[in-house]
């Protein structure tokens, strides 16, 4: 298998490209890679722009009902991250449990259209600043108690609320905490969030459409009487499966809530037996075996999956992959200078990575980061630098560091994730690049996911590198506040300029459907210049599923398993 270079140690970019093509052909996933993504044989279709709130509130499409309410399926995930329940404690992978257990404000469907979910109505003022929210009767948490506005009101505060800008672990939602000025109750099944700055991504970012569990609706008198952290150990939601049984990295056993609040998103089975198996070569054994029905599978195990008499289904853009550099507004670090940032970029060539790697099926280098082809404000000029070596070197001269000489070492800190496989192997190709093309020595080291993200926010990894996967979603806004509009946060990428965060705030301010599109296009265009951040392109995930699965329609531009109700047993 492919070993990382340690402390400088030289390793030949053709020699590194040579094995891992070698490697990938022979062994399939490496088996000690957690990383399950990435293949599809379509380019995602052409998502539907999100509206702000339905003209008519519109239920989803009764298709997915089934008269048969038996059986089980056993679906094999790579990664859950923290395995907790409530918003604050959300990072992107908690919504592959947290979308079937919770009940969301708002859902989604297979266009990345906003719809009806807890809340009825949403509406937003005028000056953009407040939205009214309508909840709707009738909803049940899992242990029988109706959801009302006190539940409605508690957790939009817990995830909201002052509280939240220290207490939570996503920098999405402290963002967004630290610019929510009031919540009120403002009749019976009614509320008001006003913010400092208008807020036009709001509502998509409660709907499950956006990333993690942000939009979760919490019981009031439940979580207050038994507390935060013996909540986690035993949660109610009010979404279509309740929670069983719960091993830590082990299971999570969900069985059918028969009195949830839309039944024709109810699921046509009882049992949904997830579990933890962060190795490839395992879940593709227990598929192949009849041990399990759905698994996140990888490119280089789709021949294995349909010999064992499986197929592969695709969630297609579900990814992107990022490279970030944190603390950049520090003139001591080379990458303070715009040149170094660009010259980065240029040095990489993005179709060898995706050709090595993944294969054009698979991924594309396409988009600038969040901004995929179907994601707001997408245009084909945010699309990655070309690979232009020649550009990236003189780019260095002008920066002062010809040939690398008195740059020093930079490292690259990354982590074996589960919505693209190979991360590791893919920040290796790119330091050799940056070796062979601008001289300078790379370091390249494989972390945990949840210790690497905790050193980027403590400040403990300016001025070197990241390369990790993200979540695609289509309404970036709430993570362009995070990373350009926040310069105090923790996630902050954007140099900590006056004049950056005012081109986020001026795209987030924009309220109008009809001029988000642009408004958020010109705001990429100035952001990609400055290059605090780029991407080698998105991946799609593929699912292998068995033979008792008689179909599945996941959706694009949403990250991990949705739209289980879709899924029909033989």
């Amino acid at each position: 298998m492919i070993l990382l270079r340690k402390l400088g140690a030289k390793l030949p970019l053709t020699g590194l490209a040579a094995g891992l093509l070698l490697a990938l052909a022979a062994c399939g996933a490496p088996a000690e890679d957690g990383a399950t993504t990435a293949t599809t044989d379509t380019v995602a279709p052409q998502a539907t722009a999100a509206p702000a709130a339905p003209a008519q509130p519109t239920e989803p499409p009764a298709a997915a009902m089934t008269t048969d309410t038996g059986g089980k399926v056993t679906l094999m995930n790579a990664v859950w991250a923290t395995e907790l329940f409530t918003p604050r404690d959300g990072v992107g992978e908690t919504a592959t449990y947290g979308r079937q257990m919770h009940a969301f404000w708002i859902n989604g469907n297979e266009n990345v259209e906003m719809l009806p979910g807890v809340l009825t109505d949403w509406s937003v003022s005028d000056d953009g600043l407040s939205w009214d929210l309508t909840i709707r009767d009738g909803i049940t948490f899992h242990n029988g108690d109706p959801l009302t506005i006190d539940d409605a009101m508690f957790t939009m505060d817990y995830t909201f609320g002052p509280e939240a800008i220290t207490e939570s672990i996503s920098p999405s939602i402290q963002a967004e905490a630290s610019e929510t000025a009031s919540i009120e109750a403002t009749g019976p099944n009614s509320l008001r969030v006003t913010h400092t700055s208008p807020k036009a991504f709001f509502p998509f970012f409660i709907s499950e459409l956006s990333f993690g569990i942000a939009g979760v609706l919490l019981p009031k008198n439940y979580f207050e009487g038994i507390g935060q952290d013996a909540y986690n150990d035993a949660p109610i939601g009010a979404g279509p499966f309740r929670l069983e049984k719960h091993v830590i990295s082990e299971q999570i056993l969900l069985e059918r809530y028969d009195d949830y609040f839309l039944p024709e998103r109810s699921p046509s089975f009882q049992t949904l037996d997830m579990r933890l198996v962060p190795e490839v070569a395992t879940r593709v054994a227990a598929l192949r075996a009849g041990d399990v029905d759905v698994i996140e599978a990888n490119l280089s195990v789709k021949d294995q999956v349909e010999d064992g008499g499986g197929r592969m289904i695709w969630s297609q853009e579900s990814s992107y992959m990022w490279i970030l550099l944190p603390g950049c507004w520090e003139v001591q670090f080379p990458c303070n200078k715009k040149e170094v940032r660009q010259a980065l970029d240029y040095a990489i060539d993005k179709d060898l990575i995706i050709g090595q790697l993944y294969g054009p099926e698979a991924a594309a280098a396409k988009g600038w980061n969040w901004a995929t082809p179907n994601a707001l404000g997408y245009s084909p000029d945010l699309d990655p630098f070309p690979y232009d070596p020649e550009k990236a070197q003189q780019l260095m001269v002008d920066a002062g560091y010809p040939d690398g000489d008195g740059f020093g070492t930079l490292e690259i800190h990354t982590w074996k994730a589960g919505d693209v496989p190979f991360l590791p192997e893919q920040a290796q190709l790119i330091a050799d690049m940056w070796e062979k093309n601008l001289g300078i020595d790379v370091d390249v080291i494989v972390g945990e996911a949840a210790t690497v993200r905790e050193r980027w926010f403590d400040r403990q990894l300016d001025g070197k590198v990241i390369v990790r996967a993200n979540e695609t979603r289509w309404d970036g806004g709430s993570i362009t506040n995070a990373i350009y509009g926040n310069p105090e946060g923790g996630a902050h990428l954007g140099g900590r300029r006056d004049d950056l965060v005012k081109v986020a705030k001026d795209a987030l301010a924009v309220v109008d459907p009809a001029l988000r599109q642009e408004a958020f296009n010109q705001a990429y265009q100035i952001l990609r210049e400055e290059h605090y951040e780029f991407g080698t392109g998105y991946v799609n995930l593929p699912w292998g599923v068995g033979p008792r699965i008689a179909s599945w329609e996941p959706w694009p531009v949403v990250a991990y398993q949705t739209a289980i109700w879709t899924m029909r047993l033989n």
